[in-house]
């Protein structure tokens, strides 16, 4: 990837990787369902906001709107749900962490449906390292089933699986602006997880507190929004396997936050299935050398 790639990349990274640590912060005051819900409101409406004002046109309703849906269940409604619901089970750190494993999952969904990506012995290498960081980070306690966080890091886990089909799905949309992909994903996502959250919380019965509505409030903004729009970018740049190491990046913010503001303290164990993980996606991003004709 080209210097600029990179700094998009990393820029991305960083945004997304506070989602754990506003989502932490709203998880004390309110259900998960209505966090992702909040926070795919909030996101709806400052893209919707961005594509009228710089004059992109969304698709009309019919079947254009078919594949945003299918983006904004796989990028969006499901990965927030779970990830909030995970939040109130595990640390920010710590989910961080594990949603680094999205690449791993790109990598081998992206060999499937994309004829394109080839598995090398290289990525195939760097997957198997990744998932051994995952299962590092998680801790054996978790694996076996023993420990409370179990069903936290089936849940992010599970978020991680979903982003990963859905930035697969999106390389199948090259010809879709960026901020189209990102509007309609939001758009899509907002009134399944708001009809989600109407059933499950009744959020008019809810007391939240102001940090609480503000920290749901910058999970849709400045974790969401703004995201959103340079991920899609990046993946019609570099494709689906390439912009999912992002993920790997994301802990960095989420583990700086929770250790500052939330006074969550990694164990060797995280941290070391962290360097795993962060291994096996630059195995899994290195240039494949072309064979001599």
């Amino acid at each position: 990837m080209t210097l600029r790639q990179w700094g998009l990349t990393l820029l991305t990274a960083a945004l997304f990787g506070s989602s754990f640590f506003f989502i932490k912060l709203a998880a004390a005051d309110l259900p998960p369902v209505t966090i992702a819900a909040g926070r795919a409101l909030t996101a709806a409406l400052a893209v919707a906001a961005a594509a009228r004002v710089l004059g992109t046109e969304l698709p009309r309703p019919g079947r254009k709107w078919r594949p945003l849906i299918v983006v904004g269940i796989l990028t969006a409604a499901l990965p927030y749900a779970l990830i909030a619901a995970g939040q109130t089970r595990i640390d920010s750190s710590l989910g961080g962490i594990l949603f680094a494993a999205t690449p791993l999952f790109s990598v081998l969904l992206a060999r499937l449906y994309l004829p394109g990506e080839i598995l090398t012995a290289g990525r195939i290498g760097g997957a198997l390292i990744g998932l051994s960081g995952v299962a590092l980070a998680a801790g054996p306690g978790a694996l076996a089933g023993l420990s409370s966080q179990l069903a936290g890091t089936a849940m992010t886990l599970g978020a991680a699986f979903s982003y990963a089909a859905g930035a697969v799905y999106t390389r199948s949309l090259a010809r879709t602006a960026p901020l189209v992909l990102a509007a309609g994903q939001a758009l899509a996502a907002a009134p399944l997880l708001a009809s989600a959250a109407l059933l499950a919380d009744r959020p008019w019965t809810l007391t939240p507190s102001a940090p609480a509505l503000g920290a749901v409030a910058a999970a849709g903004l400045v974790s969401t929004a703004l995201p959103a729009l340079l991920f899609f970018q990046l993946v019609r740049e570099v494709g689906p396997a390439r912009t999912s190491i992002l993920t790997l990046f994301m802990p960095v913010s989420a583990i700086l936050l929770g250790t500052v503001f939330l006074g969550e303290r990694p164990g060797a164990a995280a941290l070391a299935g962290l360097a795993l993980i962060l291994a096996g996606a630059f195995l899994i991003n290195r240039p494949m050398r072309t064979a001599r004709p």
